[in-house]
């Protein structure tokens, strides 16, 4: 890699890479108008680029949830469209649910448990139950998993799913500035979503699990009552004496939240699988790439991008002029066949309002082209849309939840797949035994959510909202310090946090080893986040035993918690979450 030398001068550096002043407002200008399906996703934050880039003050500094704002951002808010349109894939490789699993009649009686939503968590979880002698239909769309999932291996491997992934790398590789490389030292693997599909639909038809397939239109559940009466679209009607939720974020709109918590953000993530040249002349093709924050996707001419020294990079600070309100992004990949072929993908880690998967494009396209790396064919194209943090479901309802509907996803990182794949046997055992008891409806759901979410699992919660919403805050620069600091710490800690595995305890050492390590400037914004945000007292709230209890009210869109619920699941993919 052709550096340039020390001795270069400011006018030399800014000639060779700095775009002229009419590029760089070319490159701000917003994008064109869509037609089609993909009109939703015109940027809708002002006439300008800088505009839609810069993060609202009121959408920080909001107090407290709305329902409508949480259940539109649950459904993918402005960039619904192409929530939707990833939702709509296909892929006749993977095999149809109507084919593998027996369909559920009537005539078979009561079920025990109705688990609505076919992505990952509900497949594991329905065949979970039916190997405990649990009776499950499972209801939702017959569609395939569409979505690229990017795993820890070992955590894979403890699962039993080593044969589910098709790639491996030796060791995940980040950049938090010019010269800021840090390779983690962890294997890292993409899973192949036909096998894992496959391997889940075998199970659950293994365990003997029935099949109902459409959208749930009504679901009456009442307190005091045997079973819970569902209503299909197709005109099925069944009825069991629990219902699980398990069809993503927007099944949210079944059940009932917390009042006091912050308001929910968004990851975004638009990504191409590609046949390219040149990246295996700027990355190590043997090593996932996990982060790459370098400001590469603006600023600079095409290729020069290699050619940066640190600390004299020609656009003032490390290309961090005029970052303090911008919104990061920073490249993940995963190359294959020596760098020839590569998952890349511009990520928005999380944002309050989600930045558009138009901003990710053009950024992924500008730091291509600065990279020096060309795209010879696109294969696939994917927009990934994962809500995470916002309020955590209450016990006191009458349906239960699972997966991406029970908000089991990262808040601070957005993972989810790992998690529910991990906590689906445990969840499983615990409602075969809850159903034995022969508890009304009202019970059996309020004992499954206190199983799912033990005040120890709320504290821990808490604290990973905490976390999001400071990330939500930090400008670019910020953001390189913290990561940097974070991959600084002992190898249990930065590994529990993101596996959601340490405790309450264990993150409050997570919390004052980040306070040592961190630089000034991070320390600051960290007390800063704890006295002035909405998500500190919220924390101390759930830490010191003072939460909302489910008779406090709640956010919901029915007034009345034993009323029949009726509206409709749709086929997006939100429980198919990428990480």
């Amino acid at each position: 890699m052709q550096q340039l030398g020390r001795s270069a001068t400011l006018s030399r550096c800014i000639a060779s890479y700095v775009r002229p002043a009419s590029s760089c407002i070319r490159g701000q200008q917003a994008p064109q108008a869509h037609t089609g399906p993909q009109a939703a996703h015109r940027l809708a934050w002002g006439p300008s680029e800088r505009a839609q880039l810069l993060r609202p003050a009121q959408a920080v500094a909001a107090a407290e949830p709305d329902t409508d704002t949480n259940q539109r951002i649950r459904e993918g808010d402005t960039e619904a469209a192409l929530v939707q349109l990833q939702a709509d894939k296909d892929d006749d490789a993977q095999e149809r649910l109507a084919d593998a699993l027996p369909a559920y009649s009537a005539a078979a009686g009561l079920a025990d448990a109705a688990v609505v939503g076919c992505g990952p968590a509900g497949l594991s979880l329905a065949a979970e139950l039916a190997k405990r002698g649990v009776k499950v239909v499972l209801i939702g769309h017959d569609v395939p998993f569409v979505n690229n999932y990017g795993v820890w291996e070992d955590e894979f491997r403890e699962l039993g799913l080593s044969h589910t992934l098709n790639a491996t790398w030796k060791d995940a590789l980040c950049y938090f500035g010019e010269g800021q490389e840090v390779r983690v030292g962890r294997p890292y693997a993409r899973v192949c979503r036909r096998k894992l599909r496959s391997h889940l639909v075998a199970a659950c038809r293994d365990a003997g699990v029935a099949f109902v397939a459409g959208d749930v239109s009504k679901v009456d559940a009442q307190a005091a009552g045997a079973a819970a009466s569902l209503t299909c679209s197709g005109g099925a009607a069944i009825q069991a004496r629990v219902v699980i939720m398990a069809a993503g974020a927007a099944a949210g709109k079944f059940l009932q939240y917390e009042t006091d918590a912050p308001t929910m953000a968004a990851q975004t993530a638009y990504g191409i699988q590609a046949v390219v040249e040149g990246y295996s002349d700027r990355y190590d093709p043997e090593s996932m790439l996990f982060m790459d924050f370098r400001r590469h996707h603006t600023g600079l001419w095409n290729e020069t991008a290699p050619r940066l020294v640190p600390g004299e990079h020609p656009n003032a600070g490390e290309n961090m002029w005029g970052t303090k309100d911008e919104v990061p992004s920073f490249l993940y990949a995963m190359p294959t066949e020596g760098g020839r072929s590569v998952f890349l993908e511009e990520t928005c880690l999380v944002a309050k309002p989600a930045l558009p998967f138009a901003v990710l494009k053009r950024r992924l396209e500008r730091r291509l082209a600065a990279l020096g790396i060309k795209v010879v064919k696109v294969e696939e194209e994917e927009w990934s849309y994962i809500p995470v943090g916002g309020p955590l479901p209450l016990p006191g309802q009458n349906i239960a939840a699972f997966g991406a509907a029970a908000n089991l996803v990262h808040p601070a990182t957005g993972y989810s797949i790992t998690r529910s794949l991990r906590e689906a046997p445990a969840l499983a055992a615990d409602l075969a035994d809850i159903l034995q008891r022969r508890m009304p409806v009202g019970q059996t759901a309020e004992a499954a959510w206190l199983a799912l979410w033990t005040p120890e699992k709320r504290r821990q919660a808490a604290f990973h909202v905490f976390g999001m919403e400071l990330l939500c805050k930090l400008p670019l620069a910020s953001t390189n310090q913290f990561f940097a600091t974070f991959f600084k710490l002992p190898g249990f800690y930065w590994r529990g946090f993101l596996a959601s595995r340490l405790s309450s305890v264990q993150l409050i050492v997570f919390a004052m080893l980040t306070l040592v390590l961190a630089p000034p400037g991070i320390k600051l914004a960290l007390v800063k986040h704890l006295v002035g945000n909405p998500a500190g007292p919220y924390l101390l709230r759930k830490y010191i035993g003072s939460g909302q209890r489910a008779d406090e009210g709640y956010e919901t869109a029915s007034t009345d918690v034993s009323a029949a619920q009726s509206t409709s699941t749709t086929p997006a993919a939100a429980d198919q979450v990428q990480k």
